[in-house]
């Protein structure tokens, strides 16, 4: 179950890997975009284009950004969702 505010700041476009980790984040934060914005600055990190050895630096950041913001069971079930992904 989503949460349905998966939307992008027009003229957004995301790579494979990048629309892939942004649609798990939609699926369990309300703003996946600023999450993933944010997180990707912090590790200097390109959200619009990831490559999977800039996902193996992401993975706990993103998970623990959900996890403040819902609950930890969105944390732990991003964090394996990504985890799969690389």
């Amino acid at each position: 179950m989503g949460f349905g505010f998966g939307t992008l700041p027009q003229g957004t476009d995301l790579g494979p890997l990048s629309r892939r980790v942004f649609d798990t984040l939609a699926e369990h934060t309300s703003f996946p975009w600023p999450i993933l914005q944010a997180q990707c600055n912090r590790v200097g990190a390109d959200p619009e284009n990831l490559r999977p050895q800039d996902l193996e630096g992401l993975v706990d950041h993103l998970a623990e950004a959900v996890g403040r913001f819902t609950s930890p069971r969105h944390r732990e079930e991003v964090r394996v969702r990504l985890q799969a992904l690389h």
